[in-house]
This record gives C-alpha cells, sequence and structure tokens, in this order.
C-alpha cells in the first residue's frame, strides 16, 4: 500500500513538474532545443559534479553524528542513507517522509531509532540554524536590489524566511526557557485547541515537551561537541551555496549573457524559491517552483528562462530523485532481510 502511494507520488510529480516545464516553455520549443544543441557539455558535466558533491557534503554532515554513537559507522553507509533520505523527501509532501526512511536505514546500519532520531535532530539544528543566517546575510546584502527587482516575490520569500526564523528560535527559545514552554503549551495550544485546529490537547502538549526535552539534549551534546557542530555547520553552508548556485551555472552552460558578478544575485533569487517552497504541499513543490523560477529569472529572456529551468530542475532535483532511488533499491544493506 505505502509503495502504491510512493508510486503514486512520482506519477504526481512528473506530470506537474512536465506540465509545468512544457507551458514555460510554450511555442519556444525549437528555440529551447536549438539552445541545448549549443549547450557547453563541460559546463553541463561540471553542473552534475558540483551537484553530486552537494549529495556528498549532505552524507559527510550525517557521518559526524553517526560516528558518535556508532565508531564504526562509515562515509558509504551516511552516504546510502543521506541520497535515501533525499529521495523519499522529494517524492512526499513537505518533504515529510525523508526521516521516517533514514530512521529505518539507520536501524539497518546497526544504529537504534532512538539514537538515530537524535542524529536527525541534530542535523536539522545545524542545517535550520546555517540556513537561516545564510539567507538573512543574502537579502541584507542585497536588499535593494530584490525590493526594486523582485518586489513581489520579495515580501513571499520574507514570510518564508520569518517562518524558518521563528521555527528555529521558537526551539532554541522553548529548550532554555522553561516560561516560554510553558506559555506555548498552556496558552498557546489552548487557544488552538478552542479554535478547532488542534483536537487533542494533551497529546499535543505531551508530545511538544518531549520534542522539546529532546532539543534540549542535543543542544548539551553540540555544546560537548564543538568541532562536530562546526564542521557540520560549513557542511550544510557548502551544500546551500551548491544548491542555490545552480541556476548561474545553468545560465553558464547555455551561452546566456551572465557574469560572476551576478553570481550573489543568483544565490539570493534561488534562495527565495526554497523559501516559498515551504508553503507548497505537492512533493517536490512540483509546479510551484517551475512557476516562481519562471518569475524570478525572467531576465534571462524568454527561451533562456525555459531551457535553464529545465537544466536547473532537473539537474537540482531529479538527478537526486534517480540517484537515490536506484541507491535505496540496490543497497544490500538496507534490502537484507535481517539486522546487521
Amino acid at each position: 500500500m505505502r509503495n502504491k502511494k510512493y508510486f503514486l507520488n512520482i506519477l504526481i510529480i512528473l506530470l506537474i513538474g512536465g506540465t509545468s516545464i512544457y507551458l514555460s516553455i510554450g511555442e519556444q520549443f525549437d528555440q529551447v532545443l536549438l539552445s541545448f544543441q549549443e549547450a557547453k557539455i563541460s559546463w553541463i558535466v561540471i553542473m552534475g559534479l558540483i551537484m553530486f558533491s552537494y549529495y556528498l557534503f549532505d552524507a559527510l554532515s550525517l557521518w559526524y553524528f553517526g560516528k558518535a554513537y556508532k565508531q564504526d559507522y562509515t562515509f558509504k553507509q551516511s552516504f546510502v542513507n543521506a541520497i535515501s533520505g533525499t529521495f523519499f523527501n522529494g517524492i512526499t509532501p513537505f518533504a515529510s517522509g525523508g526521516q521516517f526512511a533514514q530512521v529505518y536505514i539507520f536501524n539497518k546500519q546497526g544504529i537504534v531509532p532512538t539514537n538515530s532520531s537524535s542524529i536527525l535532530l541534530m542535523c536539522f539544528i545545524c542545517y535550520q540554524s546555517v540556513l537561516v543566517l545564510y539567507t538573512g546575510v543574502v537579502v541584507l546584502l542585497k536588499y535593494n536590489y530584490f525590493v526594486t527587482e523582485q518586489a513581489g516575490v520579495f515580501s513571499l520569500a520574507i514570510l518564508g524566511f520569518m517562518i524558518n526564523f521563528a521555527v528555529i528560535l521558537g526551539l532554541f527559545g522553548g529548550a532554555k526557557s522553561k516560561r516560554l514552554q510553558h506559555f506555548v503549551t498552556h496558552n498557546v495550544l489552548k487557544l488552538l485547541c478552542k479554535m478547532h485546529i488542534i483536537k487533542d490537547y494533551e497529546m499535543t502538549c505531551a508530545k511538544i515537551e518531549q520534542y522539546l526535552a529532546d532539543f534540549r539534549e542535543q543542544l548539551k551534546f553540540l555544546q560537548k561537541n564543538r568541532m562536530v557542530l562546526v564542521k557540520s555547520c560549513l557542511c550544510n553552508f557548502v551544500k546551500l551555496t551548491i544548491i542555490y548556485s545552480m541556476p548561474f551555472f545553468a545560465a553558464k552552460a547555455l551561452n546566456l549573457n551572465v557574469s560572476w558578478w551576478e553570481f550573489l544575485d543568483f544565490l539570493g533569487l534561488c534562495s527565495f524559491i526554497y523559501l516559498i517552497n515551504a508553503f507548497l504541499p505537492i512533493p517536490g513543490a512540483s509546479g510551484g517552483s517551475e512557476g516562481i523560477y519562471v518569475l524570478l529569472f525572467s531576465f534571462l529572456g524568454t527561451v533562456g528562462t525555459s531551457s535553464s529551468l529545465f537544466l536547473w530542475r532537473f539537474m537540482s532535483y531529479y538527478l537526486g530523485l534517480i540517484i537515490g532511488g536506484l541507491v535505496f533499491s540496490l543497497n544490500k544493506e538496507i534490502n537484507s532481510s535481517r539486522l546487521e
């Protein structure tokens, strides 16, 4: 039943994503095809290698934490886990399936669910913290450009940034402050319960208190293992730089008139796509990602926008699905009938 659900999600992704790309190409199909025929193969290869390094850094961050719980945990195991998580995040709404799959994989790799949940929570702390700092700096550095040139999308991106900022601030605040935790569980949740947004107050309250308690414990671990924290944050910084730079390299590959001076602009614009994607419940944010890309990168011209969209989307999203799906399906350790 679950396999059918995943298969259906993949079909939805391909249908919506394909339709969005087709609509963005419109009557320029022949011109887009010509732009790919004249593309620089060397740049496309470089894009693929850079994007693959994204998955290596993702695995490296996971490996640092995995070794803290299992000394013989290998980088190969962390890569299998990380890329499989990418696959399941990509085919489930709100990227909700990745962590469940990774807990299952950790268990196959000899790390019990209680420890694997801690690892994933620490990875989330590092990633979310770097994401907020990274996008905050980019927005501040290019604020005037975004306000004047991308005013319509900028407000949505700021809203996405504020939500991400509120999440990490709330977690740190709730973990550090008993008063704030009490306010959330006894005031905010009761209000949401009265508004019928939350059905079971007691269960929700217990879950939040447990999550904050777990969060508090992982913060203590990170404070005692600062080098692991620093290394993981550096990995996430590199990851975000890579994923946000893909539209720029796509433009380079397609011989579009862009200079290295515009690199930071491309990083900022692409970061907006991922900030806004947080609102989209469709697996892989299919449809929304393509639509936002067309709005943000319209300055590349009709043909340039459509052709770079296709190349960007394949490299930054579909490539991960292909690699992740193959690795998860073929890895002997994951698919063994017994625990090692």
